[in-house]
């Protein structure tokens, strides 16, 4: 709540200044939805593809494995009468560290996804940055902003698909 009081204060403050400057004429304000460009873009588009497969390649690996200790499990469990207390023990504590491996895979690859989403989603902050800044240079723009930060703003200043578009140009 801060920040976003902060930013409401620093862009008025801005324009305030802006506008003594050179007049109220001379001000083109826009705004982006960034979780829109990154929905609605090829590049995300691809980005949560590729998690979605990234996701689901996972998934089978940890569905493989817990159909194995299934198995070992059930394969425990009717051998028990005929197997010996060693041989048995033996067994269980296989049983107990594929679970532990299992906990071990399923905790590291939820942490690699998470990391792979974080570093595609900065890559891809980075660049529609690039392309807002250059987007607002070529059009005159004074202010960006992105959408969390504006409390009001008629839909004539959104210029979330116009990003989306030169965005997807330089893919």
């Amino acid at each position: 709540m801060r920040r976003l009081i902060a930013s409401i204060l620093v862009v008025s403050g801005l324009l305030l200044g802006y506008c003594g400057v050179s007049g109220a004429a001379d001000i083109k304000i826009g705004y982006v939805d960034f979780q829109k460009v990154q929905g609605d873009s090829k590049a995300g588009k691809d980005i949560i593809k590729s998690m979605e497969t990234m996701l689901k390649d996972k998934q089978a690996q940890l569905d493989k494995r817990q159909d194995e200790i299934e198995k070992m499990m059930q394969e425990i469990e009717k051998q028990s009468s005929v197997l010996s207390s060693d041989v048995r023990k033996q067994k269980e504590e296989k049983l107990q560290k594929e679970y532990k491996d299992l906990q071990r895979f399923k905790s590291d690859s939820e942490e690699d996804l998470n990391k792979k989403k974080a570093e595609l989603l900065k890559q891809m902050v980075e660049e529609i940055a690039s392309v807002i800044n250059k987007y607002g240079k070529e059009e005159g723009y004074t202010l960006i902003l992105e959408r969390s930060v504006v409390l009001y703003a008629p839909e004539a200043v959104d210029i979330t698909d116009r990003i989306v578009k030169a965005y997807d140009a330089t893919k």
